[in-house]
C-alpha cells in the first residue's frame, strides 16, 4: 500500500471543510492538486471516500469510518516526531549509565548532578555494579554507557579515557605498613591478601604485577566489592590492593593507604560504550560532561 501523508492531509481537510477549494486554500495547494491527491488515495484504497455534488462533497459510509483512523495516524505521527525533536533538543530523554561500585559512590554522582543542572528535563538512571558485569550489560543493550576499567581490548567496546587512578595498598591504621611512605609489591608475599573476584579487571591488573615478584602468590580471601574488602581490612583480616579512589570510602573505618612501589601501577578509568552504536542526544551530552570534568581534573590550577 502506497498511501502518503499528503493524501491523508488532503482527505481530512476536504472531509472537515466540505469543499475542494476550501481544502486547497487551507493546504496552500491548487484545487486540482487536492483533487488528484483524493483520487489517488481512493484508487490506492480501492473505494470511493466522497460523494461529489455540484458545490459540496460529503463522506461516503466508508469515508466516515476511515476519517477517525486517518486523524489518529496523523496525530500519532505528530506525537512521534515531537518526541524525537524533544529528545534532540534535550527537552526530554533518558540515559542509563552503569558504573563500578566505588566509582558510582565517588566520582560519578557529582558529574551526574552537574549534567542535571544543565539539562533538568533529562532522566538519568545509575546502575552500580561489579566491574566484571559492566561489559556484558553494555553488550546486552541494558545500559547506554558505562564508567569503568577494561583489563584488555574488547572488539565490541569503545573506551574513552577519563582519568588514571593509582593502585595503593590498603591496610588498617595499626598495620606494620601503615606508617610507611611506600611498600614494594614483593613485600606483600607474607600478607593475608584480600582480592576482588577473578573476573574483575582490577583483579587482573593486581595479579599481573604480583605474579612477577611473588610467583607463588595466592589470595587469602576473594570478594566481589571493594567496600567488603575495606570492611574486612578494618576487622584486621588482611590487606588489599585497590585504586586510590577507594580511599574515600575508607577513612571512617580506620583504614589507611600506602603507596605501592616497584613499580607504581595505574589503572585507566574510561567511559565505555558499544562500538559502532550511536548514542542518543542526551547520552552524547552526558558523555561530553564526563569528558569535560575529566579534563578539569587533570588541568593545572
Amino acid at each position: 500500500m502506497n498511501i502518503t501523508l499528503r493524501q491523508l492531509r488532503a482527505f481530512i481537510a476536504v472531509a472537515e471543510l466540505g469543499q475542494f477549494n476550501l481544502a486547497a486554500r487551507n493546504l496552500h495547494l491548487t484545487q486540482s492538486a487536492v483533487s488528484i491527491l483524493i483520487r489517488d488515495l481512493e484508487s490506492e484504497i480501492g473505494v470511493r471516500l466522497f460523494d461529489r455534488h455540484t458545490r459540496m462533497v460529503s463522506l461516503t459510509l466508508v469515508g466516515q469510518e476511515f476519517l477517525p483512523q486517518a486523524r489518529k495516524i496523523l496525530k500519532d505521527l505528530e506525537l512521534a516526531v515531537g518526541d524525537v525533536r524533544d529528545n534532540a533538543s534535550l527537552k526530554r530523554g533518558q540515559v542509563t549509565i552503569a558504573a563500578a561500585i566505588v566509582l558510582a559512590a565517588t566520582i560519578v554522582p557529582p558529574i551526574i548532578a552537574r549534567f542535571l543542572r544543565m539539562y533538568p528535563e533529562i532522566s538519568v538512571n545509575i546502575r552500580d555494579m561489579p566491574e566484571e558485569q559492566i561489559s556484558p550489560a553494555l553488550k546486552r543493550n541494558e545500559v547506554d554507557m558505562a564508567i569503568g576499567t577494561l583489563s584488555e581490548d574488547d572488539p565490541e567496546i569503545a573506551a574513552t579515557p577519563l582519568l588514571r587512578d593509582k593502585l595503593m595498598l590498603f591496610c588498617r591504621e595499626d598495620h606494620r605498613f601503615a606508617k610507611r611512605k611506600s611498600v614494594r609489591w614483593s613485600e606483600l608475599q607474607d600478607e593475608n591478601l584480600i582480592t576482588l573476584a577473578a573476573a574483575n579487571p582490577l583483579r587482573n591488573i593486581v595479579e599481573h604485577n604480583l605474579l612477577r615478584v611473588v610467583p607463588n602468590y595466592r589470595p587469602k580471601y576473594e570478594v566481589r566489592f571493594s567496600t567488603t574488602a575495606i570492611s574486612m581490612i578494618a576487622a584486621g583480616m588482611g590487606v588489599a590492593v585497590l585504586p586510590e579512589n577507594s580511599s574515600q570510602l575508607a577513612s571512617a573505618v580506620r583504614v589507611t593507604t600506602v603507596d605501592l612501589a616497584d613499580p607504581h601501577v595505574m589503572r585507566d578509568v574510561s567511559l565505555l560504550q558499544r562500538l559502532h552504536h550511536s548514542l542518543s542526544p542526551a547520552a552524547e551530552h552526558l558523555k561530553a560532561v564526563f569528558i569535560a570534568s575529566a579534563v578539569e581534573r587533570t588541568s593545572p590550577p
